[in-house]
């Protein structure tokens, strides 16, 4: 009896599940970006949202909640129902933060549940326009002859650990200035408050109008999409610069499976949609081969691994 009560209770619970995903979504569902508005995740997250809104059949709002390295806005989904109505643009810091923040609210890993993985960006180091070096060469000379003069940009966790071990690998004394994501950083880039900043191809937009310099990418090989901007590998000898930024799209642990299976079938029709990918193509945003949830987690794991390596490699300590 007691075999059969469990099997009973199994049974419904599962009949629940699919009932619960044959009615979602039947309200808006709110997008959760760790970010303040303007920098890279938010260029995805809004014509993703907007996509994503239309197939859904209800409206996707994108909600910006910047602030502590990303912990804000994921411990307000890992807090959140989960019942789909909130879900998280995870950017790839995310599974690194409780190496930089002291008691983090949560686990980055077990309280989410991973749903669609959207792809990876290279990073790069931009300098304004305005400052008195074009190459990344004149860069280090420039910072060698003036101490604390250079300023360089950070928005969350890797642009810091990049930034840091970039400094310990030149041995050279600039100031990093950290910021709440890529639009803050990006305005005063721009308005010559800082002198350089670590970021991703959406950056390009300055480069291409004007206002910015690529100076290096911080991958082993060149970047196809601008084959003329050299690696840090190639400048500074001995390093071994190998870093990208990835954003999934995930929720609270527990989401049932019938509402993960239905989210991630309609985001990987959104992102082969031919204007989105095209969006996306133009951000430097790679094409992933496996979209599933558990290619995300398989992702979240190797990140965090191999990038724990490098975060304690630089020196950066929690806060």
């Amino acid at each position: 009896m007691c075999t059969f009560k469990r099997l009973l209770v199994v049974a419904l619970l599962a009949f629940a599940q699919v009932a619960v995903a044959q009615g979602y979504p039947n309200r808006p569902i709110r997008l959760i970006v760790p970010f303040g508005p303007g920098g890279s995740a938010d260029a995805i997250a809004r014509p993703l949202a907007e996509k994503l809104g239309a197939a859904l059949g209800q409206p996707v709002v994108v909600d910006n909640r910047a602030g502590g390295l990303t912990v804000v806005g994921a411990d307000f989904v890992a807090k959140a129902a989960p019942d789909g109505y909130t879900l998280f643009l995870m950017p790839g810091t995310h599974v690194l933060t409780p190496l930089l923040v002291q008691n983090t609210p949560y686990n980055p890993i077990s309280d989410f549940q991973p749903i669609a993985y959207l792809g990876s960006q290279p990073y790069f180091v931009f300098a304004n326009v305005q400052q008195p070096f074009a190459t990344f060469d004149e860069f280090l000379a420039y910072a060698k002859a003036n101490p604390g003069k250079v300023s360089m940009g950070v928005s969350d966790t890797v642009t810091l650990t990049i930034a840091t071990a970039l400094k310990s690998a030149t041995n050279l004394d600039f100031v990093i200035v950290p910021y709440k994501g890529g639009g803050p950083q990006n305005a005063d880039f721009i308005g010559n408050q800082i002198s350089m900043a670590v970021g991703t191809p959406n950056m390009m937009q300055f480069v291409q109008s004007g206002k910015a310099r690529a100076l290096s990418a911080i991958t082993p090989s060149r970047v196809s999409f601008v084959p003329q901007v050299p690696t840090v590998a190639e400048l500074v000898p001995g390093s071994n610069f190998n870093v990208q930024t990835w954003y999934a799209i995930a929720g609270p642990a527990k989401l049932p499976r019938p509402i993960v299976d239905r989210l991630h079938a309609e985001i990987r029709r959104v992102m082969d949609d031919p204007e989105m990918r095209k969006r996306l193509d133009d951000q430097g945003v790679l094409k992933p081969a496996d979209t599933s949830p558990e290619a995300t987690l398989a992702v979240m794991r190797e990140y965090q691994e191999r990038m724990s390596k490098l975060v304690k490699a630089a020196g950066v300590k929690p806060e």
